[in-house]
């Protein structure tokens, strides 16, 4: 019996920026595993899988989108427990993200409970949706001689406060609820010299923000990636 399954990461929301690899994977697969969070079945990963696979390989597995601890390593835990139930008869599974893997992932959950099982992962890189993003504005992320990090928004300024000065650009992720504040962050931060927010990458309805003088809507920061450039000199 085969102890493994694969891990893909999708890329930003085109189906067209899954690797070659990735390709073959899913296709050579028996099911593969998607991720949802929406309770009305609406899933970016499942609209780019269903480009490669037919409906009856796709085994759909709600996550809520809350912050509750405990609900979602019960979850992760019953996810192992299938996962672990569809290898014992004998399929080839693969489980998809949308990025990659070691980017904020969620999958990581899932992975320290597939090694409790000894349960394998071959992973297989996505494109992260910063790069995507920063081809989307025609700007570098670094030139040599530059640094950059990528954080999270957090819910006060302390972190980003600190990465603007100490990086030529900073990429921030998970922005959602928080865009408010990053615009009020990068507008009133004078070492910032050009910011940008790119909404659903790659996706339809994508749409790119300066957020410096542009007018962001308060819904823009949902699937959204944004790019800070600290200033020169």
């Amino acid at each position: 019996m085969q102890r493994r399954i694969y891990a893909l990461g999708l890329g930003p929301g085109d189906s067209e920026y899954i690797s070659v690899k990735g390709v073959n994977v899913l296709k050579s697969c028996d099911l593969v595993v998607v991720p949802q969070s929406d309770k009305t079945g609406r899933s970016v990963a499942k609209e780019i899988v269903k480009q490669y696979v037919s409906d009856e390989k796709i085994f759909m597995y709600f996550f809520p989108m809350n912050n509750d601890k405990e609900l979602l390593d019960r979850r992760y835990s019953e996810l192992a427990e299938k996962i672990e139930q569809f290898l014992n008869e004998g399929k080839k599974v693969c489980y998809v993200t949308i990025g990659d893997l070691s980017i904020y992932s969620t999958f990581n959950y899932l992975y320290e409970k597939l090694k409790e099982k000894e349960i394998k992962v071959e992973k297989i890189a996505g494109i992260p949706s910063f790069i995507a993003a920063a081809n989307r504005i025609d700007e570098n992320i670094v030139i040599k001689g530059e640094s950059f990090c990528v954080v999270e928004m957090e819910r006060d300024g302390r972190m980003l406060e600190k990465v603007v000065s100490l990086f030529d650009t900073v990429i921030v992720m998970k922005v959602h609820k928080r865009l408010k504040f990053l615009i009020e962050f990068v507008r009133e931060n004078k070492m910032v010299e050009k910011a940008y927010l790119v909404e659903r990458c790659t996706l339809d309805g994508e749409r790119v923000f300066d957020l410096l003088t542009d007018e962001v809507p308060e819904n823009a920061g949902y699937l959204s990636t944004a790019i800070l450039y600290r200033r020169k000199g």
